[in-house]
């Protein structure tokens, strides 16, 4: 065999390898992306009834999300949260500085995303708070977290006096988020139950 064949050959082998390193999903990416969507898109519900049956059903997990040491110090800014264990350079018994519990929860939204499955049928959607929030491990500086759900329940809510309100449900979703420290021993950085209503079109 001729010395170009063999060449062209090789190059072709090592492309193909190449391609199929690049293209692997999930944990495979690289940390120093902010947000790595999901490659999968999330189910449709089109109406009340059907969320309401979907009752105990799991999802996800969603996208990484990086948390970095300037996102730490943004959050600090804006809530004037300053504790030093958030500080660059901390030295503390987690082997160095942590996000704040608080950051982690205000990244539910963020890290949702893709997570439940689209309402087809919501106009609008309204935080109505958190059951049992608990910050179960810290998350470290540099590290990556995202959530998992499952659907705990849903209710029905009428159309209000008259009957003349949009049809509505209020929903608890059971939340975990993980992060992707080798340290965590698996536990979760976050726990809650989150609890939001749902007003038809």
């Amino acid at each position: 065999m001729a010395h170009g064949d063999r060449g062209r050959r090789a190059t072709r082998r090592l492309a193909s390898l190449a391609s199929h390193v690049a293209t692997r999903g999930g944990d495979a990416a690289p940390r120093g992306t902010a947000v790595e969507r999901a490659s999968t898109s999330a189910p449709t519900i089109d109406g009340p009834e059907a969320w309401v049956a979907a009752a105990g059903e799991c999802f996800g997990p969603g996208a990484w999300l990086a948390v970095d040491q300037a996102r730490v110090d943004a959050f600090a800014r804006c809530t004037e949260d300053h504790q030093w264990i958030h500080r660059a350079g901390a030295v503390t018994q987690f082997g160095g500085p942590i996000a704040h519990g608080l950051l982690t929860a205000s990244l539910l939204p963020a890290l949702m995303d893709g997570v439940l499955p689209r309402m087809g049928w919501v106009a609008q959607e309204i935080n109505m708070g958190f059951n049992r929030l608990r910050f179960v491990s810290p998350v470290k500086v540099g590290a990556r977290v995202r959530a998992s759900a499952k659907l705990v329940s849903v209710r029905r809510l009428g159309k209000g006096a008259g009957g003349k309100g949009p049809d509505g449900t209020e929903t608890v979703v059971s939340v975990a988020v993980s992060t992707d420290d080798e340290d965590s021993d698996a536990k979760p950085a976050m726990t809650c139950e989150w609890v939001t209503r749902q007003y038809a079109r």
